[in-house]
């Protein structure tokens, strides 16, 4: 009796685990910004060889992980090379600090070819009171590039809310591998559970004790059904969501284990 109760709290433990980390996937935020950069943004002004420079950003911040993806490409620069790019915080007209970079330096540039150039990286990690700032006031951050002839920056441009878009928010590598443990463990608990509950019956029916215990039998061909059925939905599923090979992997892997507890279930209503 008592390791049966033990059964049922880990098995509700691991479940509420589960389905925790599939609630904070499932709340996931894409919020994109973007600006319009112009070197006459800059404070000062440019007034040099890089004076007409012009380009623009597109900033997406997953604001719960606080990942940011930096796309930006920059036209009609005199400058050699692009040495640094980041948001900085502060309104039109005011030099505020860095608050996202975006890891160039001047140690390692981004070439500009025939007066352009451009950058894309994702999964640049911002801060959190950051990110919420910037939510809040896109307003009051902008985006700033700096070149060889203008370290001081070369074009910048307030940023400015485009989209929210919630996302499904596919579990991580990590995630799916917590998912799988967990459904291992309603497996297994499962599994303990059908085999103690012939107990009762058994005694019920005179059924020697030496065989109450005895674990409880597999069914090979409704495993396999349901295996089928359960396989089939996924591959189905994935297919319409466009899912991606961790995803795939990890769906199908979870639907063997989901097929297995589905199997018990129903071969323990069809014993009674």
């Amino acid at each position: 009796m008592k390791r049966s109760v033990v059964s049922l709290v880990v098995m509700a433990l691991t479940i509420v685990s589960v389905a925790s980390i599939l609630q904070r996937s499932a709340r996931a935020e894409v919020i994109v910004f973007t600006a319009q950069l112009l070197a006459s943004n800059e404070v000062p002004p440019i007034t040099n060889a890089d004076q007409n420079a012009f380009g623009s950003v597109t900033v997406t911040v997953d604001t719960v992980t606080n990942l940011y993806r930096f796309d930006w490409s920059v036209g009609n620069v005199a400058s050699s090379a692009i040495i640094l790019s980041h948001i900085h915080e502060g309104p039109a007209g005011v030099n505020g600090p860095i608050r996202v970079d975006s890891g160039i330096s001047p140690a390692s540039p981004i070439p500009v070819v025939a007066g352009n150039a451009s950058f894309s990286k994702a999964g640049i990690s911002g801060p959190a009171d950051v990110t919420q700032r910037l939510v809040a006031n896109p307003a009051g951050f902008y985006f700033n590039i700096h070149s060889v002839l203008n370290p001081g920056g070369v074009v910048r441009g307030q940023l400015i809310r485009q989209a929210a878009t919630p996302t499904t928010g596919a579990p991580t590598l990590s995630e799916w591998g917590a998912i799988l443990m967990g459904l291992l463990i309603v497996a297994v608990c499962m599994f303990f559970l059908l085999g103690r509950s012939k107990a009762p019956m058994a005694l019920a029916a005179g059924t020697p004790s030496a065989s109450v215990d005895g674990p409880v039998k597999i069914d090979w061909k409704l495993l396999a059904k349901v295996t089928l059925y359960v396989e089939a939905v996924i591959v189905l599923a994935a297919i319409a969501l466009s899912a991606g090979p961790v995803d795939i992997a990890g769906a199908v892997a979870s639907g063997l284990i989901v097929a297995f507890i589905l199997h018990l279930l129903i071969a323990g209503i069809r014993r009674r």
